[in-house]
């Protein structure tokens, strides 16, 4: 499995309506992709931070290639503007049959620290009342992040960005 993720960070005066139209016409493109296990169409937004931040979990890279090369990935492209994909490895996936009924997902990330001896990273939230969860890692980047997946908004205690999910495709 891969975790893929890009982040478009959008103007603050962005009418995000925009995102909301688009994924209401288009996103349901996605139902059905080869090798996606889910697609959520993510957004944030507050006075200080509007993004359009989709998550892909894939069964492997085949699907995940068809999107990026064969004209998929250039609708955002055009769109947008050229942005790097984030990639991670999932070290757990934890995704329940009512996935589909979460509303928000909250992102935390960690780095992962010089080390002499690598232990695998775990959850460090309470994950009560949550749809799923996903913690992935990125060695190039050296860093770990957990996924939570909640009908209502998850706890304002946890430290971490807050993502209104706009549809699950799977």
């Amino acid at each position: 499995m891969i975790t893929m993720q890009y982040k478009i960070k959008l103007p603050n005066d962005y009418d995000m309506d925009i995102i909301r139209k688009r994924v209401q016409l288009n996103g349901m493109k996605t139902d059905g992709f080869q090798d996606l296990i889910f697609k959520a169409y993510l957004i944030s937004e507050n006075e200080h931070n509007k993004q359009y931040a989709p998550l892909y979990l894939w069964e492997n890279q085949e699907g995940m290639n068809k999107f990026i090369f064969d004209g998929y990935f250039d609708n955002i492209l055009n769109s947008f503007y050229w942005t790097t994909i984030n990639i991670a490895v999932p070290i757990t996936v934890d995704i329940t049959n009512n996935l589909a009924n979460a509303k928000y997902v909250l992102e935390v990330e960690h780095p992962i620290v010089p080390t002499t001896s690598m232990k695998k990273p775990n959850f460090t939230y309470p994950n009560e009342n949550c749809f799923g969860k996903i913690l992935t890692y990125n060695p190039d980047k050296w860093q770990y992040s957990e996924f939570y997946f909640y009908q209502e908004l998850p706890p304002q205690t946890i430290q971490g960005s807050v993502y209104e999910i706009l549809h699950i495709s799977e």
